[in-house]
């Protein structure tokens, strides 16, 4: 493994009259340091509305500058908190003598460096295609892997151009829905055989993968960063008589996350929109977890998910219990867990449990022994579980199916 170079970098945030400055500086630290990049001077501006030219104005730039120039070290790059067009980049570019990047810009960074399957690699290059294409200039407009901003997690590194940009985002599109189209089938055939889907979403390093791993025994990549996993995971587990789900882990969200991300991962994303049942893990000892679990149903509404959601507060073992009791009296479903010590994690398990069985029905089935062979054909594909005793001329099966599919056995049912 290569050694790890840290870049020196210049935050410049700007306040807006909706900002949440304490909470969108922390975000946009962690960021920087997830990219890693080391903060070497942050400067801020309160404003009524972005300059169309400067966005913080040519006397603030002006002042940035100076600050720059008075740095005994380099400085490697310069990200605005807000999106920068780019007449914005080429005016800022040139006056601060740096490479000059954006927020999304760095998120972009970041699942460049995390994408790690082809469909992640695909799905991440083409967001930073499309938004270069709509943000950079023309002799701008590279994919260079030389630093914060630059990476890319394509094949080949080349000087690039617009036209030349948009074929390879024409291909990007094609491949991405040739995988859509194998997901799909995937997730047709699951729903086929009758597998209840269980999503875990949330903001990113809440602790679902952590989650995900303590509760099916798999060994995905968790680690206490943004994004540190971008690939869906899908696990089985037998939760009760023989009934098997699905538990999916997926990407995580982020405040105003760009909407080329959502339209790069939208076959990632489909997993959330087609699950039965949602787990919104929330980091409880994040003080701005309100506005986590409010970005994330946000998101899930973009992407017009209508599954019930189940709220689930990570990391409680950071949390004491006066803190436990206000977030109760606010959340009074509120399921606090802990996939270091273990903590609730059965109650998790109860709680989904009971979802889970709301959707089947125990059925008892009389049928000839001339129809047996078919009827336990099916039962075999849909029932969760089955048991038959046989008669003279008959048989009773008794069987734990979807209630969606009890209309298949209809002309066999006993009341």
């Amino acid at each position: 493994m290569g050694k790890i170079i840290v870049e020196n970098v210049v935050l410049v945030y700007v306040e807006l009259p909706d900002s949440h400055a304490e909470q969108d500086l922390y975000e946009l630290e962690e960021l920087i340091s997830t990219a890693q990049g080391k903060i070497v001077l942050t400067c801020d501006q309160k404003r009524r509305s972005i300059d169309a030219k400067t966005v913080v104005g040519s006397g603030k730039l002006d002042e940035i500058r100076s600050a720059i120039d008075l740095l005994d070290k380099k400085v490697d790059v310069v990200i605005f908190s807000c999106n920068l067009n780019s007449t914005q980049r080429f005016t800022i570019k040139k006056s601060l003598n740096c490479d000059v990047i954006d927020k999304f810009d760095l998120i972009l960074d970041i699942f460049a460096l995390r994408a790690t399957s082809a469909e992640g690699k695909k799905q991440v290059e083409l967001a930073q295609l499309s938004y270069n294409l709509a943000t950079k200039e023309d002799g701008d407009f590279s994919r260079q892997g030389a630093g914060i901003g630059t990476r890319g997690p394509g094949e080949t590194k080349i000087e690039t151009n617009k036209r030349i940009a948009r074929e390879r985002i024409f291909r990007l599109k094609q491949e991405l829905r040739e995988i859509e189209k194998r997901r799909d089938l995937t997730r047709k055939s699951r729903h086929d055989n009758g597998m209840f889907t269980v999503a875990f979403v949330g903001y990113t390093n809440a602790g679902k993968s952590t989650l995900f791993n303590r509760l099916t025994g798999a060994d995905i990549y968790a680690d206490d960063k943004l994004f540190a996993t971008l690939d869906t995971t899908v696990r089985k587990l037998n939760i009760d008589k023989g009934i098997e789900i699905l538990l999916c882990d997926t990407v995580g969200f982020i405040n105003d996350l760009p909407h080329a991300l959502l339209e790069a991962f939208k076959s990632t994303l489909e997993e959330a929109r087609s699950a039965d049942l949602l787990i919104n893990v929330c980091d409880v000892s994040d003080p701005n977890v309100a506005n986590h679990i409010m970005v994330t149903e946000q998101v899930l509404a973009e992407l017009n998910t209508y599954a019930p959601i189940i709220r689930v507060y990570s990391k409680a073992d950071k949390l004491t219990g006066r803190e436990q009791l206000s977030f109760v009296a606010e959340d009074s479903a509120a399921i606090f867990v802990s996939a270091v010590n273990n903590k609730n994690i059965d109650i998790l398990l109860d709680k989904i449990r009971d979802f889970v069985l709301l959707e089947y029905a125990s059925v008892r089935l009389k049928f000839t022994l001339a129809e047996a062979s078919s009827v336990l054909s099916r039962l075999n594909k849909y029932a969760a579980d089955c048991s038959v005793e046989y008669f003279d001329g008959y048989a009773i099966a008794a069987a734990i199916i979807l209630k969606r599919y009890v209309g298949m056995f209809i002309e066999y049912l006993q009341l």
